[in-house]
């Protein structure tokens, strides 16, 4: 794993850990427009990958 993948993915690891304090909360909405941006930082990281792998 290259360090700008793991940052992004650690970013949708927090990402997850705080719509999870959210819901639990309470802010159903919030946790839930957060809870969304996981899969997509896990993409990003994912294509960050896939570039820096195909530039080397």
């Amino acid at each position: 794993m290259t360090n700008s993948k793991g940052w992004i993915f650690a970013a949708g690891v927090v990402a997850l850990a705080l719509s999870l304090y959210l819901w639990f909360s309470g802010s159903d909405q919030a946790a839930i427009f957060v809870g969304l941006w996981v899969p997509s930082l896990w993409i990003l990281a994912d294509l960050v990958d896939q570039a820096e792998t195909a530039a080397a």
